[in-house]
Parts: C-alpha cells; sequence; structure tokens
C-alpha cells in the first residue's frame, strides 16, 4: 500500500512542514511513501519517503484538483497534512461520486476562518460521509463532527529523531523562533527591543526574520524589520536565513523563548514553536488563554502573561531569568511527556486503523 502525503507549501526547512511532513513519513507503517510538496522540494528532502516536487505557489488550486482527481482513482490512502476549506471543496469536485471509505485524511490544524463556512461544509459532510477529518484540537474536532463528518482528535505529530536535549543551568540569549508574522506578535518583538535598547539592557536576541513558506514578507513584516534594524541595539542578532533542523534546535540552548502570540489566533491553536523550545529544554514567555499557555502552566515550564507590552514581556522574562535553572529543568521534562503524547504514531493509528508503536 502506498500513503500519499500531500503539502503543497513543503519547499525547504522553513516554517512547521517539513518536520511535520518528517514525522508523518517516518511513523508510516508501509514502505511506499510519496510526498507530493512543492516544486522547489526536491533538494534538500533526507527523510524517508519519495518526494514529488509538484505544487507551483501561483496555480497551487488547480493541480491539487487534477492530483485529487488522479490519486482517487489509484489505490493508496491521501493524507493532506494541512488541510482546509478549500481541500474539502476540491476533493468534493474531483470526486466522480462518493469518496470510498478509508481513503482520505484530512488533517485540520485550527478551525479559523472555516467557522464561517459552515454551511458550505455541511453540504461536503453529506455528499462525503466517508471523507475522515483529524483534528489537532478538542474544539476543532466538535466542530466538524456536527457538522455530520467522520472527525477524530490526533495530537501534532512530532519526529522521534528530534532529541531532547539537556535543561541549561546558565540563561544566554532571549529567542523570538519561528517565522516572522504579525500574528505571532513580530511586531511586540519590535516593541521590546527598543525597549531594551531605550533602558541600556545588554541581554542578547537573536530573532528569527525568515519569511514563512509563502517564500515573502508582506509590508506589515517588513516595517517590523526596519524598526528592530533602526533600533540600533548592539545585541540583537537578525537570523534571515532557513535554518536547517539542528542549527534550528541550536537556538534554544540556554533560551528564554519569547512567544507574544495573538490571543485570538492562538486561543485553541497548536504552536510548533512552543512544541520545539520545550523539546530542548528552553522556557518560554508566551500569552495567556492561549493553547500555549495551558501547554506552559501545565508543566510549570514558563511564564504566561496577558500583558504583552514591553513592559509586561520584561517582567515575565525576568521573573524566569531569576530561576532559569529550574525553568530550564521543567521545561526539559515537559518536553519528554510532550514528546511521548505527541508521537505520530496517534495519526497513525487513525489512518491505518490498527496498532502502530510509538516511533
Amino acid at each position: 500500500m502506498t500513503l500519499n502525503i500531500i503539502e503543497p507549501t513543503l519547499n525547504s526547512y522553513t516554517g512547521h512542514c517539513y518536520s511535520l511532513v518528517e514525522a508523518i513519513a517516518q511513523a508510516a507503517p508501509v514502505e511506499s511513501v510519496r510526498i507530493w510538496a512543492g516544486k522547489e522540494s526536491g533538494a534538500f528532502w533526507k527523510a524517508k519517503g519519495e518526494i514529488k516536487p509538484y505544487f507551483s505557489r501561483s496555480m497551487r488550486r488547480m493541480q491539487s484538483y487534477f492530483l485529487f482527481r488522479r490519486l482517487l482513482g489509484e489505490p493508496g490512502k491521501v493524507l493532506l497534512s494541512t488541510a482546509g476549506t478549500t481541500d474539502l471543496v476540491l476533493l468534493n469536485w474531483a470526486a466522480k461520486g462518493k469518496i470510498p471509505p478509508d481513503k482520505v485524511y484530512l488533517y485540520v490544524h485550527w478551525l479559523g476562518a472555516k467557522a464561517a463556512k459552515a454551511k458550505q461544509l455541511a453540504i461536503i459532510a453529506r455528499r462525503q460521509p466517508y471523507l475522515e477529518i483529524l483534528c489537532s484540537t478538542e474544539s476543532t474536532t466538535a466542530f466538524f463532527k456536527a457538522l455530520g463528518f467522520r472527525a477524530k482528535t490526533v495530537a501534532y505529530p512530532r519526529a522521534s529523531q528530534e532529541l531532547l536535549t539537556l535543561p541549561s543551568h546558565t540563561f544566554d540569549h532571549l529567542l523570538f523562533a519561528g517565522a516572522a508574522r504579525i500574528d505571532k506578535g513580530f511586531d511586540r518583538i519590535a516593541d521590546l527591543v527598543e525597549e531594551l535598547a531605550k533602558n541600556n539592557v545588554s541581554w542578547p536576541f537573536w530573532i528569527q526574520t525568515s519569511a514563512s513558506h509563502q517564500a515573502r514578507h508582506g509590508a506589515d513584516v517588513l516595517f517590523q524589520i526596519e524598526r528592530l534594524k533602526r533600533s540600533n541595539y548592539a545585541n540583537q542578532k537578525l537570523i534571515g536565513d532557513t535554518l536547517s533542523p539542528h542549527d534550528y534546535r541550536a537556538l534554544y540552548k540556554g533560551a528564554i523563548s519569547v512567544q507574544p502570540y495573538s490571543v485570538d489566533d492562538f486561543q485553541d491553536r497548536v504552536s510548533g514553536v512552543t512544541l520545539d523550545a520545550l523539546t530542548a529544554g528552553c522556557p518560554v514567555v508566551v500569552t495567556a488563554n492561549t493553547w500555549l499557555a495551558r501547554v506552559v502552566l501545565e508543566h510549570n515550564a514558563g511564564v504566561a502573561t496577558g500583558d504583552l507590552s514591553p513592559k509586561g514581556l520584561l517582567k515575565a522574562v525576568n521573573d524566569i531569568k531569576r530561576d532559569f535553572p529550574s525553568y530550564s529543568q521543567r521545561a526539559s521534562r515537559a518536553g519528554q511527556i510532550l514528546q511521548s503524547e505527541h508521537s505520530a504514531a496517534d495519526m497513525m493509528r487513525a489512518v491505518f486503523k490498527m496498532h502502530v508503536s510509538a516511533v
């Protein structure tokens, strides 16, 4: 049997796509794994599976429709690793009739704007009763079940080779990791850097400024990058290049990860960066009343704050910094627990309807 993983945004190590698809491919209990990815994906892929450079950014929807038509007519399973409303619509159009049971699985990471399209989605649920929706959170699962879909909660998969890091005893730097996006509070990071410069604070601050899988920044993010450059904060390091997985993980050693994410966007949305930080034994500052906060507070692995102003973030950083070794120790323990809870075996059990050992 073949497992077809569809991830149009996979073109490089950038963003969550690489680690997500790697985790799924690694755990698949079949030898034949085909990964339908972006056209720029061929050179860097070293993990299990045959990479298929297929999608162009400008033609993604049309290409998805024709790929769905092709794969629905072939043996094997189809898994959309980052699925949205458009995928459901295109699958329904591409099918000649009812998609058969145990054929297509869609992994939905968050609800977002899908709630506004409930009527459209309910029609698809009636026409395609055998589509299986896998969701990263319980609330998203409940939404799709209420519309008539087969839906199940599946933990966000993590690759087993993402090695746990020993906790650090000494604070070294602040860190903003991952793609530079406004919904991840990148503007608040610029505010914080200006505050550090104004108060002559000398903490090193490493800031990733790389784009998401869209490959280019919007004007809002470019404006914030210019603010960072104009701040003249001597101890900031702006990291614009896409990092290898090894170099990316190295960012977290001795760091406090600052994650002032939007409460509206991340109230019930999993963050790969939060999981990355804890896996690396890195304590975090996160936004209160979010998925991030619930995970961090459960393990006392950082500070959740509702005050995302520079002064509020500085207070949270100082609270961790005063007892950094203990926070790092608890973050490391949380990472061990979460790596087990987020094994990709959970998704493979849902897809293959069989027992799959944790990997």
